[in-house]
């Protein structure tokens, strides 16, 4: 009788776990079927977006030079300082010429003498008084002294320090009083010309074929407004040690906001699609070169897609096939992910 009761007691503790097990499991499995993974998604969009090349660069005068004296003497007249803009043959300097100008005196007297007694002697030659000889002597003579006569003018104008190009004085070193050396390597005044300024990039090999002259480029300072450029020249060589290929940008800078020396972060363009489909950087996932992302379809499951890439920009890149407009892709939380996997979709990004 007692054999009796423990059997039957065991069967039911039997049935009563094997009941709890069933369950138990019935409740995990309801669990795992409604839990959804938080993720971040975007809209795939039509939009703008240019293949274009990032790098870094400093500004430069297209022209500036060093000016020097071609004559020696102390200086009197100083007529510009630093930070004004001088025209091309504009006075900059004056120095003491007094010796020069009593020698262009002189000659110019002797010329004189020699065209009155020229005129006398053309007469008499026409009426053959004088031999050809005394004229002809009389002619180099002549000739002799107004080649002196231009001499002495122009060693008077080059005491006078004049700007070889136009633009800006940014730097005066020559002082009133000063002694200055014909051709010494001194230099009295350095110009800058500034109204159109200059850029020297090194783009890539890769890039080369997209690069023409005339392109577009945009220069961005800091606390500035951004700058267009354009593309001047490029170079015919390749630089065989960094596989780089020099490009000059020249930038119109009439208005004087910019200055030699200035650093940038340019941008060139080299083409613009204006309905290319879009999604954020974000979205895609790469590995081994093939890139990926995870699409949200009606019943709130992902699918891994392929997707082959076009133009990229600063935080999207182009779909060029894989998707469509209007899909809603993954943009955070992909980590979690699997094929088939259910998600919620807590925010839906503008970009």
């Amino acid at each position: 009788m007692k054999t009796l009761s423990l059997v039957v007691a065991v069967m039911s503790s039997a049935l009563f776990l094997s009941g709890c097990n069933q369950a138990n499991s019935s409740s995990n499995s309801d669990t795992a079927e409604v839990v959804a993974i938080p993720v971040e998604a975007a809209l795939a969009r039509p939009g703008e977006i240019s293949s274009s090349y990032h790098t870094n660069t400093t500004l430069a005068a297209r022209a500036e030079t060093d000016v020097i004296s071609k004559s020696s003497g102390i200086v009197e007249q100083v007529l510009v300082e630093e930070g004004d803009y001088v025209k091309a043959g504009q006075l900059l300097a004056v120095l003491e010429n007094e010796r020069q100008r009593f020698m262009l005196a002189k000659e110019q007297a002797e010329l004189s003498r020699l065209d009155s007694e020229l005129k006398r002697m053309a007469e008499m030659y026409q009426r053959q008084l004088i031999s050809t000889d005394v004229y002809e002597k009389l002619r180099w003579q002549h000739d002799a002294v107004k080649a002196a006569v231009d001499l002495a003018e122009l060693s008077v104008r080059e005491t006078e320090i004049r700007a070889p190009i136009a633009g800006v004085v940014s730097r005066r070193y020559v002082k009133v009083g000063e002694l200055i050396s014909q051709m010494a390597p001194q230099s009295l005044f350095h110009l800058v010309a500034n109204s159109e300024l200059e850029a020297v990039v090194h783009i890539p090999e890769q890039q080369l074929a997209q690069a023409k002259a005339g392109q577009a480029a945009i220069l961005r300072f800091s606390g500035m407004l951004p700058v267009q450029a354009n593309i001047s020249r490029i170079s015919p060589v390749v630089d065989a040690q960094s596989g780089t290929v020099r490009t000059t940008l020249i930038i119109d800078n009439k208005k004087g906001e910019l200055r030699p020396g200035m650093f940038a972060q340019v941008e060139l363009k080299f083409d613009v699609k204006t309905d290319a489909l879009l999604v954020p950087k974000r979205a895609i996932i790469t590995i081994d070169n093939q890139h990926s992302v995870y699409v949200v379809d009606s019943e709130d499951k992902v699918s891994r897609k392929t997707v082959h890439l076009g133009y990229s920009a600063d935080n999207t890149v182009e779909i060029l096939d894989g998707i469509t407009t209007g899909e809603q892709v993954v943009v955070a939380g992909q980590g979690a992910l699997k094929e088939q996997s259910l998600v919620k979709v807590v925010t839906t990004r503008e970009f």
